[in-house]
């Protein structure tokens, strides 16, 4: 009977540590901008990356998608030089947002989302 329980200790331990290393998808999105935006993020072999991307009206929209294991970090950060310009930045985790920011008129200034995948 001992061992029948150690089995099963060892089974759900076991079990567990497969679930923790789960990947899930990581979608960063940037849209409601009409001005070139200076992009930082941390991409999926978790370097930071910095373009700029040239979005010319408030429809257009940018999307980076790859996949990360539980508990690793996510960034995205974003700024604009347009005074008349705005931004709204989304980190996507399977599908539901994780955590979002915006700025209006506010240029020169860094908008900055990041934490770390929950489990």
């Amino acid at each position: 009977m001992k061992r029948l329980i150690y089995l099963f200790i060892v089974l759900l331990a076991v079990y567990s540590c497969e679930n923790d290393r789960e990947k899930v998808e990581v979608r960063y999105q940037i849209s409601n901008a009409y001005s070139p935006v200076d992009v930082k993020y941390k991409n999926a072999d978790g370097n930071v990356v910095g373009e700029t991307i040239i979005f010319e009206s408030a429809e257009d929209s940018w999307q980076y998608s790859f996949e990360k294991e539980r508990g690793e970090i996510v960034y995205l950060s974003a700024r604009y030089s347009d005074s008349t310009s705005s931004v709204k930045l989304m980190i996507i985790i399977d599908g539901k947002v994780y955590k979002q920011g915006s700025s209006v008129n506010e240029p020169e200034k860094y908008i900055t989302i990041s934490g770390t995948i929950p489990y």
